[in-house]
């Protein structure tokens, strides 16, 4: 008997193998339970054979099941390979990214990962640096795509990525209310860094420097040891330091606003990468 199946039924299939349930594979797929288990159904009276064992607990593989999931696998790995390689083909080369260390806690090295994934022929070379080195740097043609604090360009990005910044110190601070508030800070201006100050003398808070640092490794081990507070991403906060926002009368922490550059002309490859990272 000749018969056929798309890739969906095959991934719905897999799914139900690998989660156990209906319910779960259902979830994956984001599919009604009712679609998945008429879908299945399908596909064993067209084969005329029983690849699961239904229980209450949920639905284990028949020997007929385990051969047909490994054709399955087989069939979607082989798939998959043929796409990567048809868009490989346009996605070949090598691109200099250059971003702040900062954005090391964001989002962006997972969407990397997926555009590495994704385009595994593609070379990446990743700088990190401040804002003004990545800047001189793309001025001189050394860089590709940067993502850096759009204060230091004199071209507008392709697009901007907004980041809530969130105020921080150690579990073991101790401030005096009678002294001017610690506060850690880059030896490099930053736009965020600015409008943290201009915050602080709006709220008429008195502090002083704590510390002076030119890496972010080094703002985290200011920042533990107890010498300030400051303004970071949320994700960046140590286990052993806590996001203070209501303390001190602190002021809403500013917003990190960055922007994506490229050429005026970028190639298929830049213009990709620039569309992933900002998803």
């Amino acid at each position: 008997m000749e018969t056929s199946y798309d890739l969906r039924l095959l991934r719905m299939f897999v799914a139900v193998a690998e989660t156990g349930t209906m319910s779960k594979a259902a979830d994956r797929l984001a599919r009604t339970q009712a679609a998945v288990s008429m879908q299945l159904q399908r596909i064993e009276r067209e084969l005329e054979s029983e690849l699961f064992k239904r229980s209450s607990r949920g639905v284990t593989l028949t020997p007929a099941g385990e051969r047909f999931l490994a054709y399955a696998r087989k069939v979607i790995a082989l798939t998959d390979d043929m796409q990567r390689g048809l868009i490989d083909n346009h996605l070949i080369g090598r691109i200099r990214l250059g971003l702040l260390e900062d954005l090391a806690f964001t989002h962006l090295p997972i969407a990397l990962a997926q555009f590495r994934q994704q385009h595994p022929s593609v070379e990446i070379e990743l700088i990190s640096s401040n804002s003004a080195q990545l800047a001189r740097m793309f001025s001189q043609g050394d860089l590709d795509v940067v993502i850096a604090d759009p204060a230091r360009f004199t071209q507008a990005p392709v697009s901007h990525i907004l980041y809530q910044l969130v105020w921080c110190a150690s579990r073991l601070l101790e401030v005096d209310d009678d002294k001017p508030l610690p506060v850690v800070l880059f030896t490099t201006s930053c736009s965020w860094q600015d409008r943290m100050i201009a915050l602080l003398a709006e709220k008429g808070i008195e502090w002083r420097v704590g510390c002076r640092v030119e890496s972010l490794s080094a703002m985290l081990a200011a920042l533990r040891a107890g010498l300030g507070v400051a303004v970071l991403f949320p994700q960046a906060v140590q286990p052993d330091c806590e996001v203070i926002n209501a303390r001190y009368n602190l002021p809403l922490a500013p917003i990190a606003e960055f922007g994506i550059y490229t050429l005026n002309a970028p190639t298929p490859l830049v213009a990709e990468l620039s569309k992933i990272l900002v998803i």
